[in-house]
């Protein structure tokens, strides 16, 4: 009977890890999708309206609820609230084009929509540690990198910049840690690769990173997101190869 039960424990423990560890990649690529669908839509604006944004905006929102509903099936942690928070702002994000202000969106819904962003990173950035093979670790410094570049767009694309930020916002998504991170984490994924190509294609996401990085982290010279746009996402391009 003991050694029944200590099989059964071991099954358990096991599809317990595994679950965990999926349903911490599910977090993962909705984080991720949230983020780009953060730039799409501010990008919207800050372009005067271009609809390739909007197009944009669109796909990853719709990416980004599909996969919250898949973590929340998955019994994920703060799932069900975390789904009531986003079907609470996410039906109001829309830009309307004022005189005064350009692009704007309701204030209410873009306190609403970064402190979400805010929140579930720092889900992530508690499970930091579980993900250990090469592909978290490269899914996990794409999420860095588009959280960040989120942020960015979401204080480009505001009359009140970075005043506008509460300290629990930039306590939960700090950029100058993270981007130390992402740093840190491409050096280590490069002199680990096998393969010259990807050490060769992880340096060069570095060296990207770092020309937009004072931009993106203290929020320097605004006008580049056209430029900070195409380097995350070229970041990510290098990220996602297998």
């Amino acid at each position: 009977m003991n050694c029944v039960r200590s099989i059964c424990f071991v099954v358990f423990s096991t599809l317990f890890v595994m679950s965990s560890a999926f349903a911490s990649e599910t977090l993962l690529n909705h984080v991720k999708s949230t983020s780009q669908a953060m730039s799409a839509f501010y990008m919207q604006g800050l372009s005067e309206g271009n609809e390739k944004y909007l197009r944009e905006f669109t796909r990853f929102k719709k990416q980004s609820e599909m996969l919250l509903k898949q973590y929340v099936r998955e019994n994920g942690p703060q799932g069900e609230a975390l789904l009531h928070r986003w079907q609470g702002f996410s039906g109001e994000l829309n830009l309307e084009y004022h005189a005064d202000y350009g692009w704007e969106v309701d204030g209410r819904v873009r306190q609403d929509f970064r402190a979400y962003l805010s929140d579930i990173y720092q889900l992530v950035d508690k499970q930091k540690t579980n993900y250990s093979t090469a592909k978290d670790q490269k899914l996990l410094t794409s999420v860095q990198v588009e959280a960040l570049a989120a942020r960015f767009f979401d204080i480009s694309s505001t009359y009140d910049g970075t005043e506008s930020l509460f300290t629990s916002d930039m306590k939960k998504l700090n950029p100058q840690i993270i981007s130390a991170d992402v740093k840190g984490r491409l050096v280590s994924l490069a002199s680990s690769s096998s393969e010259a190509g990807m050490k060769n294609s992880l340096a060069s996401a570095k060296s990207k990173w770092e020309f937009v990085e004072n931009s993106v982290v203290n929020y320097k010279g605004q006008s580049a997101y056209f430029v900070v746009y195409a380097t995350k996402n070229k970041i990510h391009q290098v990220l996602a190869q297998k």
